[in-house]
């Protein structure tokens, strides 16, 4: 007690020294820990951001890649179309249409059936062009229906070998009943009587073809519409084959 007594200076003194050592500790420490978060999120955030480039440059690689592609593919779909609007058109230049699509299918039907292709091609040979053919000649007649049963009802060619003649379904008005002429939109019944009293009936939609061989000539007729209640007929002749 008599040291205290004595020194009372001295003991403030230290107890002040003390707690200023232990607030600069506190503080070094602190400030050790701050730099170091500090220096610990820094260094994330740097790796974050190489991270980022490293994969924003990955994801650039891969749409320029990718872009590429696309111009390829692109380029080769219209190579393609190009290639099959070539081969489209040399199909429909080099596909049979029409009458020689028929006849290609004929040929192919009579192979099938097991006709041989010598016989066939030996009658295809044997075809001639028509010789020593008339010009065309038209004839009109009325076409008779039900309701109309009046004169002018056939043509003939061929100096009276042959007369024709037809008969259709009439047409019908606005208010339903029937007119005295035929309708050409519907089906007709074309009649081809030769000398002799042999009768041909051809039925269906006009217009219609038909030939005939009498004698040493063949005549072939196109049956056509012509004017209201008018039937019109093409013929010409030619020398049989």
């Amino acid at each position: 007690m008599g040291f205290i007594s004595q020194d009372p200076g001295g003991r403030y003194r230290r107890r002040a020294a003390e707690t200023r050592r232990r607030i600069f500790a506190t503080i070094i420490v602190v400030g050790t820990l701050c730099g170091l978060a500090y220096w610990s999120g820094a260094e994330n955030v740097r790796s974050g951001e190489a991270a980022y480039k490293q994969q924003a440059q990955k994801l650039q690689e891969e749409r320029t890649t990718l872009e590429q592609t696309i111009t390829t593919l692109q380029s080769g779909v219209q190579s393609t179309q190009v290639r099959y609007q070539q081969l489209q058109a040399k199909y429909d230049q080099d596909a049979p249409t029409g009458t020689f699509k028929q006849l290609t299918d004929m040929v192919k039907k009579q192979l099938d059936a097991g006709i041989k292709p010598e016989r066939l091609l030996s009658v295809i040979q044997s075809v001639r062009p028509p010789k020593n053919c008339t010009p065309p000649a038209t004839k009109r007649f009325v076409m008779q229906t039900p309701v109309y049963k009046g004169p002018h009802g056939n043509v003939t060619f061929g100096n009276g070998v042959i007369t024709i003649s037809g008969e259709g379904e009439p047409a019908v008005s606005q208010s339903g009943s029937a007119e005295a002429w035929y309708d050409p939109g519907k089906p007709v019944s074309i009649s081809f009587v030769q000398t002799g009293g042999k009768e041909i009936v051809k039925k269906g939609l006009l217009p219609i073809e038909y030939s005939t061989v009498i004698a040493d000539k063949e005549y072939r007729f196109t049956v056509a519409a012509g004017e209201r209640s008018f039937i019109s007929v093409t013929s010409d002749s030619c020398d049989a084959q």
